[in-house]
């Protein structure tokens, strides 16, 4: 069905990565996806990011989540309730891609409370295939 949600683990929930210096710094997620987890709305819950940290850039690392001839599955990551990166169409074909967040994302200020990380279909598999996808995203301390 589609609009489900996957919860991060709880143990998840209580710890996040932080870098205690001032330089920029890599947070990465490891996302595992079912044949059912990429229909429009699912969101995947990834993680949590520490309170008063900014993501200036999102790498989406997927395998090929979509194995139909006119692949259709897109995602978009959210931080904080606000899209940082929209349109992401590498689970098409298990393509990588390094990208900035959106202007919008940028001109909002982090959160001052641990934020969480999420991955939403935000259009379905033509034919879902489970895979996996690494989530990276670029942070510096504010």
């Amino acid at each position: 069905m589609a609009g489900e949600t996957t919860s991060v683990a709880a143990s998840a929930a209580r710890t996040f990565p932080q870098n205690p210096g001032a330089g920029a710094y890599w947070v990465q997620f490891n996302l595992t996806y079912s044949t059912t987890q990429n229909e429009t709305n699912d969101v995947m819950q990834a993680g949590y990011i520490g309170p008063n940290v900014a993501v200036t850039a999102v790498y989406w690392g997927p395998t090929d989540m979509d194995t139909n001839v006119s692949p259709g599955v897109v995602h978009k990551v959210t931080v904080n309730s606000v899209d940082a990166v929209t349109g992401l169409t590498g689970a098409q074909t298990g393509t990588s891609s390094l990208n900035a967040v959106t202007s919008t994302f940028a001109a909002t200020a982090p959160g001052t409370s641990p934020q969480l990380v999420t991955v939403t279909s935000t259009t379905a598999a033509s034919t879902a295939a489970a895979g996996t996808a690494v989530l990276r995203l670029l942070c510096q301390n504010i």
